[in-house]
């Protein structure tokens, strides 16, 4: 009975659930800028040395960052906000005896020279199987993937990136330019595993042309339930809650799909538990599955989900009163919901339904940061 939709979104106040989510990336733009520019130099000499040529790597941003995606964290420093750069080098370069001793090398030099930027300005450098990691601070992480590709690719990558300079300011970031079947990602364990990021980047950039930003916003909704709830202990992955959010769209189907943005959000998380205990094909991959999580995690997660659904559920059918409909969702998304009443329209004639009815009580949120000033 509850409209609640200008909590979670509107344009016409400054103070939404969206807004609260959104992260300051200064940091991370400055960080990226700097990592770059340190391991530009540092490939050029080391390739003058090896290869009497210099070779400059590419850099791709990926991950949340390029889907517009990316939220405050709930709980730092235990989550923090992270900008994916991939660094991209020709295979001649890191080919050694072996490839996973050429991952090896690849790793060994990438930390040697993001080491002394880390020491000079004060990060902390973390080794990750799949990519170096630097703490820019207690809220915020740089990761660097290592990619190569084949010579022949690469140089066909540097030619259309040169092309491409003179009428695009960012064309190092095109992916496009990046070829999208010989791409190997570095790891420490396993040596050299073929992954194209640029597949599922593609794969959600699309979806959200076919949706609109909708899709995007219940995308970081979703994300924002799981950091309150801290799902992400139990690997509740975003890109897993991205394919559940676009697999709830296309069950519904376009046409169907509620224009408020509280009825669309709860048809959603509906279908949400369901999918949480079963696997998730990658949508731009499918013979990859997106749900890593355990059996027990999955469970945890989907029971979880659930509670969403009945809290947003009242909120949405059967609440009549804003003060309650509010706290429905500050349990669900936490503090970062505002505590606004008067964003939350009650048709009159719940209202007067809802006067006859005894008062309901729902346990007060845990407080945690709010982003509102």
């Amino acid at each position: 009975m509850a409209d609640v939709s200008k909590l979670l979104h509107t344009t016409t106040d400054p103070e939404t659930f969206l807004v609260n989510l959104d992260a300051e990336v200064s940091d991370l733009k400055r960080a990226k800028r700097l990592i770059r520019a340190r391991l530009r130099l540092a490939f050029s000499l080391a390739s003058r040395e090896r290869f009497d040529v210099e070779i400059q790597p590419r850099f791709f941003t990926q991950g949340s960052s390029s889907y517009r995606t990316l939220n405050d964290p709930a709980w730092p420093p235990n989550q923090q906000k992270d900008l994916d750069d991939g660094c991209y080098l020709p295979l001649s370069f890191v080919r050694g005896e072996r490839p996973s001793k050429a991952a090896e090398q690849f790793f060994e030099f990438v930390e040697t020279v993001l080491g002394e930027l880390a020491e000079e300005e004060g990060w902390t450098l973390i080794q990750k199987p799949t990519c170096v990691r630097l703490e820019i601070a207690t809220d915020a992480h740089v990761d660097i993937p290592l990619y190569a590709i084949p010579d022949h690719d690469f140089a066909l990558l540097e030619a259309r990136a040169e092309r491409m300079e003179k009428t695009y300011d960012k064309a190092p970031d095109r992916w496009d330019a990046l070829p999208s079947d010989a791409v190997l990602l570095a790891h420490r364990e396993e040596g050299w595993k073929a992954s194209d990021p640029r597949k599922i980047h593609m794969w959600f950039i699309e979806a959200v042309d076919d949706y609109g930003e909708r899709l995007r916003r219940d995308c970081r909704y979703l994300k924002g339930w799981r950091d309150h709830h801290h799902l992400d202990d139990d690997h509740l992955s975003s890109i897993l809650l991205m394919a559940c959010a676009w697999n709830a769209y296309k069950a519904i189907g376009k046409p169907f799909l509620p224009t408020r943005e509280d009825e669309r959000l709860l048809r959603i998380v509906e279908r949400l538990p369901a999918m949480l205990r079963e696997d998730m094909p990658n949508p731009a991959c499918t013979e990859e599955n997106l749900n890593r999580m355990s059996t027990a995690e999955r469970s945890r997660t989907a029971i979880a989900a659930e509670r969403l659904r009945d809290r947003l559920r009242e909120a949405v059918e059967t609440c009549g009163e804003q003060r309650r409909a509010v706290d429905l969702l500050r349990v669900a998304f936490g503090t970062r919901l505002p505590d606004r009443p008067d964003l939350v329209s009650i048709p009159v004639r719940a209202e007067a339904t809802v006067a006859a009815q005894p008062k309901k009580y729902v346990a007060a949120p845990v407080v945690g940061r709010s982003q509102s000033g």
